[in-house]
């Protein structure tokens, strides 16, 4: 029997930010993950592979678009220089490692015997505290013929089979899995379909920024409403799509490729219920703002629990559980969701934060908005992205920051700076104040605030 402070369950975003500092203060860890590397499905093939190839496509996009050059995709080369991305953090994570004698990390699963042991393959051990942390995996269906299909994991996986560009896909799924796939494959020259159930994309987003991105989508996807999937089939080396469209008529898309993307499913670590642990009715982790479970002694971070299914939330659910560990179980940090930027990395990109029109209405808290187009920006016409804002909501009467959304160019690295604003209560004097460098697109941030002044 191993005797340690704490058993880290996963080795992604939730986990290694705490094991790094648990680690640092002296507490002697072990740490698992069946995948044998540190990053978690983020770097393996989640959100550092897509976007690595996402930034390729823009690189192609805004080359042909501006400079009028063709740019022919060898999808290989991409898929090589997305590899060489993760094997880089690969190896930076374990030059982490190498740093604490005192953390153990073991390339298998853990299961869990009771609230405080667990074997680890051979190994058994006795932990003070435990943390979960993972993860989910896509929720892939069963219908005649899924077997067909595959997910966006099997692209962007490390050393995914997929090496040659599909020159037709159908994606199933109306979510930001869905749309960000869809754009960047058109872009890079595949003939993308979209197949929803429904009459709504992004369900869980304003509806005023889901009209927005539609209609500066391109037009050359194909996105079907009201076309719920029934089957598919395989014939003469191609997939047969047959599927219902929104008047009820059958209809069949003949593609390379099926992409299932109908939402993520939560991973529980083996013999949770022998530890006691309580599940959510979506059968996520429940916890509390310190990140604790039900059992005094044991934390879930990260998408397990269903709180923020972002890696940076992860990053920050993972810091707090070590320092409440640190405290000796005492919360003392704690994490805010208010506070964390949402980005779906489309083409173009809309980013959000805290608390935007839907959510201040339901609250009862008036606002004033404040706006700026980037028609009117200087960056935005250097890569002629007119289309977008940046807009700003501010409580009334204290006018502080409590939300705001960002449409188009820069919106994932935008987002962020607002985002300290709405943390840290700033109201729309002190945005406004600030100096953002010229030319970039910050400066429509300080100008948003301006405008309500």
């Amino acid at each position: 029997m191993e005797k340690v402070d704490v058993l880290i369950i996963g080795g992604g975003g939730a986990c290694y930010p705490a094991a790094l500092r648990l680690a640092e203060s002296g507490y002697n860890i072990v740490m698992a993950d069946p995948k044998g590397q540190l990053g978690g499905n983020c770097l393996y093939m989640g959100c550092i592979p897509s976007k690595t190839v996402r930034e390729m496509a823009q690189l192609k996009e805004r080359t042909e678009r501006i400079l009028n050059h063709k740019v022919n995709v060898n999808y290989s080369f991409i898929q090589d220089h997305k590899d060489n991305v993760q094997e880089t953090r690969f190896l930076q994570h374990s030059n982490d490692l190498k740093s604490f004698p005192n953390l153990k990390f073991l390339g298998e699963k853990v299961m869990l015997k009771d609230a405080n042991h667990a074997s680890i393959g051979s190994t058994e051990i006795e932990a003070k505290y435990i943390i979960v942390g993972t993860g989910t995996e896509p929720n892939k269906v069963n219908f005649p013929g899924s077997e067909y299909c595959i997910t966006s994991d099997d692209i962007f996986t490390y050393k995914s089979k997929i090496r040659s560009l599909p020159s037709d896909m159908v994606i199933i799924g109306g979510g930001y899995i869905a749309l960000e796939v869809a754009t960047i494959y058109n872009i890079l020259g595949s003939k993308v379909h979209v197949l929803v159930r429904s009459g709504k994309l992004l369900d869980r987003v304003e509806p005023y920024l889901v009209s927005s991105l539609i209609n500066s989508m391109d037009k050359n996807i194909d996105i079907q409403m009201n076309s719920p999937l029934e089957s598919v089939e395989e014939k003469d080396g191609k997939k047969i799509v047959h599927y219902s469209d929104s008047s009820g008529n059958k209809k069949e898309i003949s593609t390379e490729m099926v992409l299932l993307a109908t939402g993520r499913k939560p991973v529980l670590p083996e013999g949770i219920d022998k530890a006691g642990i309580k599940l959510d009715e979506r059968g996520y982790i429940k916890v509390d703002e310190s990140m604790k479970s039900n059992i005094a002694n044991i934390y879930a971070t990260g998408d397990v629990n269903g709180l923020s299914p972002y890696f940076h939330s992860a990053v920050r659910q993972s810091i707090v559980a070590a320092n409440n560990i640190m405290a000796n179980g005492k919360a003392v940090d704690y994490f805010d969701s208010n506070a964390v930027p949402i980005t779906i990395f489309t083409f173009p990109p809309i980013s959000y934060i805290g608390i935007t029109p839907i959510a201040a209405k339901a609250r009862g808290i008036d606002y004033i908005e404040g706006i700026y187009k980037f028609k009117n920006d200087a960056k935005a016409q250097m890569y002629d992205e007119l289309a977008g804002e940046i807009r700003i909501f501010f409580e009334k009467g204290s006018l502080r920051a409590i939300g705001a959304w960002i449409i188009g160019i820069d919106s994932p690295s935008l987002i962020n700076e607002l985002g300290i604003a709405i943390a840290n209560g700033l109201n729309a004097r002190q945005i406004a104040d600030y100096a953002d460098q010229h030319p970039t697109t910050n400066e429509g941030i300080s100008a948003a605030a301006r405008s309500i002044l």
